[in-house]
């Protein structure tokens, strides 16, 4: 077993920048848990917006425009110089600025206030028309007031009151769910750090065997060339098994409970697959890596390639149809369609879905493993 040992001596010389996604990942697993977590509001709040007024109204009219979108949002200085005002607009400093001119009051009592307002703001700003949708429906109320026969300061009198009635929001809960827990946050991002892994594990114990001096030497040592890459096979399962064991581990320490139910169970087979998959990309990965450069190059474009078109990192929700369709060539994106179906299931009976996902994995696994065996034997027959 001496490319055995030999493996996993070499192995151990990488041992620092592989611990390091393992705490790396745990710093993404638990700061996604916790950011995720606290998102799931159970009440509601509008939002308050900075804006500037410039009120040059005579009238009552502007004034109390003016508190009506000082109770909504936070009133901020206007700077007095053009460029200044421009920059705070650019730089988010304000969100929107708003002009009052001098006969407003009086425009507005004779029906002629259409456009005699003047917003300053960034275009296609979606908080300037938030502002300007609360400037609209204070004025519209007044305006409506007015032509029932009320006077300018009864209509503003009733309008604020109106306006300042608010409707009672309540989430509802899709499929009756409670939410996720944190067990599908942490199995969530497994594809990444295990490719990665993989890849750098793999390929940094490997190519010192695929070098062309040490290759011609081991032709000639009393162990057979079958026997050595079954070694080295080994070595890459046993290694694979080692860093699932690692992670699994984790997850038992800080999710116990959810470890120990269906969920957990699949989560953990799920795990087990992709494992298997990224080791063989890794196996494919390394037939053209030249160097240790190159690997790390291989790992991240297959890391986050396949961790943001998979739905790792970005959610399936949020793709458009066509990415969803191209992200189902990739292995991780059936990963976490399984993580996601796994999170619904109450029985085995009901892992149809999940079982399919399972064997698409597997499937990615085969081919990749069958590509790599075709680079290595066109590799070998080159030489």
């Amino acid at each position: 077993m001496q490319v055995f040992k030999a493996f996993f001596r070499i192995l151990y010389k990488n041992k620092t920048s592989l611990l390091m996604y393992v705490f790396i990942y745990l710093g993404i697993t638990l700061l996604a848990s916790s950011v995720l977590q606290e998102d799931k509001k159970t009440d509601f709040s509008g939002i308050s917006l900075d804006i500037g007024v410039k009120n040059k109204d005579t009238g009552s009219l502007g004034k109390n425009l003016e508190k009506y979108l000082e109770s909504r949002n936070q009133l901020v200085d206007v700077p007095e110089e053009k460029e200044d005002l421009q920059d705070a607009i650019y730089y988010q400093e304000m969100d929107y600025v708003l002009l009052i001119p001098e006969d407003f009051t009086e425009k507005f009592q004779a029906g002629e206030w259409e456009g005699s307002l003047q917003g300053t703001k960034v275009p296609g700003s979606s908080s300037a028309y938030l502002i300007e949708n609360e400037i609209q429906n204070f004025l519209k109320t007044v305006s409506m007031y007015q032509k029932a026969g009320c006077d300018i300061e009864q209509a503003v009198t009733w309008s604020l009151q109106d306006l300042e009635q608010k409707s009672k929001v309540e989430f509802l809960e899709k499929d009756n769910s409670q939410g996720l827990p944190d067990g599908f946050y942490f199995f969530q991002y497994i594809p990444y750090v295990f490719l990665v892994m993989m890849i750098l594990g793999v390929g940094a114990s490997m190519k010192p065997f695929r070098e062309k001096d040490l290759a011609a030497r081991n032709k000639c040592s009393s162990t057979s060339f079958l026997k050595q890459n079954m070694q080295i096979f080994l070595g890459c399962m046993m290694y694979m098994l080692i860093v699932y064991i690692v992670f699994m581990a984790m997850a038992c320490l800080m999710m116990r409970e959810y470890m120990f139910t269906l969920q957990g169970f699949l989560n953990a087979a799920n795990a087990f697959l992709f494992g298997i998959c990224a080791l063989s990309v890794a196996w494919f990965s390394v037939q053209f890596a030249k160097n240790a450069a190159t690997l790390n190059i291989m790992s991240n474009v297959f890391g986050l390639g396949f961790s943001f078109l998979g739905g790792v990192f970005v959610s399936l929700d949020m793709m458009e149809e066509g990415a969803r369709r191209a992200a189902k060539f990739v292995p991780s994106y059936w990963y976490v369609t399984a993580n996601q179906h796994i999170q619904k299931v109450t029985s085995f009976s009901e892992c149809g879905k999940v079982y399919q996902s399972f064997l698409m994995v597997l499937m990615f696994a085969l081919a990749f493993f069958s590509a790599g065996l075709l680079a290595n034997r066109m590799k070998v027959k080159s030489r």
